[in-house]
């Protein structure tokens, strides 16, 4: 299981906000300059652009959100902690994500299909374009960092993190700005094709591709938030590892049903029938039982709750 601090830097500081103040600072400015260039050009496709990074900066603010939600500490009406709180301000900006950017897009091109736009301003669409790309390069590889350095703590693949990982925030970032730079260059294509060529159709049919790109990464945050929000199980891998650990310990035998469930980014709570060794007392089963907790939150610190019921081979036997 991961490190439930491989969240943070070395200030104690959610490492996830790098990521998206980097990613709000690029969209804000290019929102803004996206949007010049879309009311001078006439573009489609830099119109869709602009929506696009218009819900990219909203969404850095869901995940702001999220970050400074999901640190506060447990309390009475919340005594397993604001973990989940990550994972529905995300959602949160996944919808945004598909309502502004994906489905207005999408009509944003039919409409352009059906009613061809003359360009003008060429130059300064490809300036502003240009610049985009170069911004929302750096800020994804500022979220690339994170992501790997954090795939390298895991031991996992940067692919295979990306798709297990359970903190939305920096994943969010990443795919935002890999379609940000997909989106800006597929517009930059069909500026230059239509000043080449003369041919309209090259400008509605990007924004078409961009709203659906934005839809299918929006249909896929979404999900996965979906699935974290509504108890997902922590990955097999990580039970078999769980149980390995268990069963090493002095007093235990034997492992039997545990089941695991994500409390927020990198906290588990997880609970695990264990069979003891024969012979022992009542008090030396219940010594031993906490000192297996404290040992195993103390050297697995994404496990912050673990529950252990003791089960004898003549219980299981009756079950």
């Amino acid at each position: 299981m991961a490190d439930r601090d491989s969240t943070q830097d070395g200030d104690g500081r959610d490492a996830s906000l790098t990521s998206v103040f980097a990613a709000l600072a690029a969209n804000t400015a290019i929102a803004i300059a996206k949007g010049v260039a879309a009311a001078l050009t006439g573009s489609a496709a830099l119109f869709a652009e602009t929506l696009h990074t218009v819900a990219d900066a909203g969404n850095e603010v869901f995940l702001y959100i999220a970050i400074r939600r999901s640190e506060r500490a447990p309390d009475p009406s919340h005594p397993l902690g604001y973990g989940p709180e990550r994972w529905y301000w995300a959602l949160l900006a996944a919808v945004g994500m598909f309502v502004v950017g994906g489905a207005v897009s999408i009509w944003e091109g039919i409409n352009a299909l059906v009613h061809p736009r003359e360009l003008e301003a060429f130059w300064v669409g490809v300036g502003v374009l240009v610049i985009a790309i170069v911004l929302d390069g750096i800020s994804r590889t500022v979220a690339v960092r994170e992501l790997r350095g954090r795939a390298s703590k895991a031991d996992m693949p940067l692919r295979q993190y990306l798709a297990e990982s359970n903190d939305p925030t920096v994943t969010t970032v990443y795919l935002e700005d890999t379609i940000d730079v997909i989106g800006a260059s597929l517009a930059l294509t069909a500026l230059v094709l239509h000043k080449v060529t003369g041919i309209e159709i090259f400008d509605p049919i990007a924004t078409l591709i961009i709203g659906g790109l934005l839809t299918y990464v929006a249909i896929k945050l979404s999900g996965r938030n979906r699935e974290l929000l509504t108890n997902q199980a922590v990955a097999p891998r990580h039970i078999d590892a769980l149980r390995e650990r268990l069963t090493a310990q002095p007093g235990i035998t034997a492992v039997h049903t545990i089941e695991a469930v994500h409390l927020g980014p990198s906290s588990v709570m997880a609970a695990a029938e264990v069979e003891v060794r024969d012979g022992m007392t009542a008090t030396d089963v219940a010594v031993t039982l906490e000192v297996v907790r404290d040992t195993m939150c103390a050297t697995v610190p994404a496990i912050t709750r673990l529950y252990l019921t003791p089960v004898t081979p003549e219980r299981l036997t009756d079950d």
